[in-house]
């Protein structure tokens, strides 16, 4: 049957290949309905092509995904390198490379059918790619059900990129119109408005009743599919059932095991319910899949599942994600739990740590006892990873037990030392001390100890380190990290080197030894060679912490760069939601307090471990503090009630800095003010330099007597309190840092610093800040204060940012991002995010353009006079 009302969509689809050709390669995304033609105008288009490389691969609605099942199905037409890369269950990062390499090869059309089924890891890839195809002469083309989404399907993500991407386009497929339906219904008998209203356009359901023969149509799809099996012979109706009790399909190579001949071919063909692609036998639509499915006896599906297990058990190497189906539901609790190990370990491996968690959880269901214990093990880390703590814990404390009574005292060491992190990302520091200790109690002074006994015991004293390390007591961290060199006597497990040298390296910058950070950064680039989760999460967020709290932050915004997205592809959610959080903490300084704001609100709704929670939570509450939005109190609250459980000083100071900033902000009394003052005497610890001297200099500016002579405080804090407010701004200002050089602007007391610091605060969006600045200067009996800036000058109907505005202002000026960066005292790759993000909300492709519609739309009339080189040197003023 002819392919109705999709002109639109298809001259899209040619449009994007050929533009890819050219050089420009996209990604295409085709969203409808069950039944509403996606896979159809697929197939029209890929049938249009001449002499095109396709590679056609689809998801499957297995109970639990494949990972990366897509690239599985045309693994045969990738080439040696990336097969060998799905055989061996390389990282995603590696097979990702690769496809993109074969993408950037040649001309290719990669298409991915029924991404509502898709794993994490392919969703991943595709990401992975959307950031990347751009440079290639390939198209990607994937298809899926928008109707069949939930809240937190891993597709999510992939749509939230493609509606801000300049390549990637979505195309939705709407119902037939009763124009379309009365052109299918032809001369058959058939009402068309009665049709159209009985199907709603939906066009699979449309051909399956027009093809009907009887005077009554059916009045669902399952009876319209039914219709076409009835009267079928008993060999055909048996491989039907078995089709349908097959998602993925029957392999051709199966169904010589499982005695299927040609005659129930031609049958079920002759019907119009099959079709063979994939090299392998599949219905036309899921929707026939399931109808048949439905229609089968209860309990008649047992046999068919254990005849499919027979067959594909009869093949070298099969999928053992698709066993695990079919042993599923042939209720084989053998063949379950052996294939849902495999399936896990090789899920963890691709990356799929989401999928890897389900199957864990099917295999411990089904383990012998003798088993159970390290199925617990493997299935509380991929919890931890996907940021489920709770659960984590719970699965931990019952392995420790089964630990326990097995009298394995190396397992019991390893379990609690888990726990022992467990708990501490949940705030509960003291029971984390416990369990770290209770892990070197249970080895501690055993005599004659084995190697693998001491190797154990080395990590355990690297949990106390680590412990250690987060409490500021620096020295007690190189002890635990000395004592579990010792005891591991040269063990050479990776990840104990790893999390050691991480422990000494900090602890090195932490201490002042700037070659500290040289050695993380040289396992960062170890680590780009071969993904290695504890590498990249554990050393890059070590690294952004560190660089962030020294502000070094060109630095730390280069790591970011690479590592949130490589930690995103991988679903290590509880490293992704630190790594965000401390990205937020980043544009906090760097005055890009919109994408501040919404770093810490994605961590804030998305990530459940109290751990992700602290910096988020200072950093919203104050954007909504300094900005005047609601909310500040309700988050500064709850940044100090979780720095408090943690009990650490660089939680604790940063906490305490905010509270004493609301404070002077707000003139409101705050009877935490007194418990946060006194932590200033004890910041004397190393590593604290900048924290402590935040704090400090609030404090001061409340009018409190501090005595910090005894303090080691980083410079810039150092000169606002010996009385140079100006020399404090130009190191502000050397680092990036607006909002506090214009604080010190301010404490400078110079009517013509303070003047410039309303600008840059008006800039910001400070408007609490600076309309406390201005009622200093008013009742100081100041004339000609500076206005604060009109609100209509803010608001726009392109749903750009404050930032994006002075952006798209400056744009209109003919200003390269450097130009921009310089201007609003922003780093240029911060330039280069707002001019992208600007070009997709306008829906234009270049600056001019953007400039063009900018001033369309008023944003870019009456442009403020850029602000003077003198000003932006310019420091500072007495407390208000």
């Amino acid at each position: 049957m002819a392919l109705l009302e999709r002109d639109h969509q298809l001259q899209c689809l040619r449009r994007a290949w050929d533009d890819a050709l050219g050089g420009s390669g996209s990604i295409v995304l085709l969203a409808g309905e069950s039944g509403i033609g996606k896979t159809q105008l697929a197939r029209v288009f890929v049938d249009g092509l001449d002499d095109v490389p396709v590679l056609w691969g689809a998801c499957d609605p297995l109970g639990v995904p494949r990972p990366l099942g897509p690239l599985h199905d045309v693994e045969a037409d990738l080439g040696d390198a990336l097969a060998r890369l799905l055989a061996d269950g390389a990282p995603l990062h590696a097979i990702s490379a690769e496809v993109l390499r074969l993408l950037k090869a040649r001309s290719v059309l990669l298409v991915v059918d029924d991404l509502q089924w898709a794993d994490a890891a392919t969703v991943d890839l595709l990401r992975f790619l959307l950031r990347r195809i751009a440079g290639t002469r390939s198209l990607v083309l994937a298809t899926y059900r928008d109707d069949d989404l939930d809240h937190e399907h891993a597709l999510r993500g992939l749509l939230g990129d493609v509606a801000r991407a300049p390549a990637a386009t979505r195309l939705d497929l709407a119902p037939l119109s009763i124009e379309a339906v009365t052109t299918m219904v032809g001369a058959r008998d058939i009402d068309p408005a009665h049709l159209h209203r009985l199907t709603h356009g939906n066009s699979f359901f449309v051909t399956e009743i027009v093809s009907q023969d009887g005077e009554v149509l059916p009045t669902t799809v399952r009876d319209a599919v039914l219709a076409r099996a009835a009267g079928l012979d008993a060999a055909a109706r048996d491989l039907a059932e078995l089709v349908a009790c097959a998602p993925t399909g029957i392999p051709d190579v199966l169904l010589s095991p499982l005695g299927v001949g040609s005659g129930a071919l031609r049958t079920l063909d002759a019907a119009g319910l099959v079709a063979r692609e994939r090299r392998r036998i599949t219905y036309r639509h899921d929707i026939c899949r399931l109808a048949v499915a439905d229609a089968i006896p209860p309990g008649g599906d047992v046999a068919l599942h254990r005849r499919m297990l027979a067959a594909f058990e009869t093949q070298p190497d099969p999928d053992p994600v698709v066993l695990v189906h079919h042993a599923l539901a042939a209720g084989d609790a053998e063949r379950v739990f052996s294939y849902a190990e495999r399936a896990g370990r090789a899920a963890a491996g691709s990356g799929a740590h989401t999928e890897a968690v389900r199957f864990f959880r099917t295999a411990l269901d089904a383990a012998p006892s003798a088993a159970t214990a390290g199925l617990a093990e493997l299935l509380a880390v991929e919890l931890y990873l996907t940021d489920r703590l709770d659960e984590a814990v719970a699965v931990g404390r019952r392995a420790v037990s089964w630990r326990h009574a097995e009298g394995d005292v190396c397992g019991v060491s390893a379990g609690r030392r888990l726990l022992a992190v467990l708990e501490w990302c949940l705030g509960n520091r003291r029971r984390a001390e416990e369990y770290a200790a209770a892990a070197v109690d249970v080895l501690e002074g055993r005599p004659d100890p084995a190697a693998a006994e001491n190797a154990v015991l080395g990590h355990a004293y690297s949990i106390q380190a680590f412990l250690a390390m987060q409490m500021s007591d620096l020295v007690g961290a190189r002890e635990r990290c000395a004592r579990a060199r010792e005891v591991a006597d040269g063990a050479t497990d990776r990840a104990f080197e790893i999390r050691l040298g991480v422990i000494e390296s900090v602890v090195a910058v932490m201490s002042g030894d700037e070659g500290g950070r040289d050695r993380l950064v040289a396992v960062l680039d170890h680590a780009r060679e071969r993904f290695d989760e504890e590498a990249r999460s554990t050393v890059a967020g070590s690294l952004v912490d560190l660089d962030v709290e020294q502000r070094r932050l060109d630095d730390a915004e280069k790591v970011l760069d690479h590592s949130l997205p490589l930690i995103a592809e991988r679903d290590v959610r509880i490293a992704h939601g630190l790594q965000l959080g401390v990205r937020a903490r980043l544009h906090l300084l760097r005055g890009a307090w919109d994408e501040a704001w919404h770093d810490a609100s994605t961590v804030l709704t998305g990530s459940r471990s109290p751990v992700t929670h602290t910096w988020p939570c200072l950093v919203r509450g104050l954007v909504e503090l300094r900005t005047g939005r609601a909310g500040a109190e309700e988050h500064l609250a709850r940044g100090w009630e979780l720095a408090q459980r943690f009990g650490e000083p660089l939680r604790l100071l940063p906490a305490a800095a905010a509270l004493a900033e609301r404070c002077w902000t707000t003139a409101a009394a705050d009877p935490r003010l007194d418990e946060a003052a006194a932590l200033l005497p004890t910041a004397s610890l190393p590593g604290t330099e900048w924290s402590a001297g935040d704090l400090a200099v609030w404090l001061v500016r409340l009018g409190r007597d501090v005595d910090t002579a005894h303090l080691h405080i980083a410079r810039p804090y150092r000169l606002l309190l010996d009385g140079r407010p100006l020399a404090a701004a130009e190191c502000w200002e050397a680092l990036g840092c607006p909002y506090e050089r214009a604080l010190a602007m301010v404490d400078s007391g110079e009517l013509a610093e303070m003047f410039a610091a309303l600008e840059i605060l008006d800039r910001l969006g400070a408007d609490t800040v600076a309309a406390t600045v201005r009622r200093s200067l008013r009742r100081r009996g100041v004339a000609g204060v500076p206005a604060r800036p009109r609100t209509s000058t803010r608001a726009n109907p392109a749903g750009l940012t404050s930032r994006q505005v002075d952006v798209v202002r400056l744009l209109d000026e003919g200003l390269t991002n450097a130009e921009i960066a310089a201007r609003l005292v922003i780093s240029e790759k911060t330039a280069d995010h707002h001019v992208s993000a600007i070009l997709t909300k306008l829906d234009v492709r270049t600056r001019r353009e953007a400039a063009a519609v900018a001033r369309t739309m008023g944003l870019a009339q009456d442009r403020r006079r850029a602000p003077r080189d003198e000003t932006a040197s310019a420091p500072v003023t007495p407390r208000p």
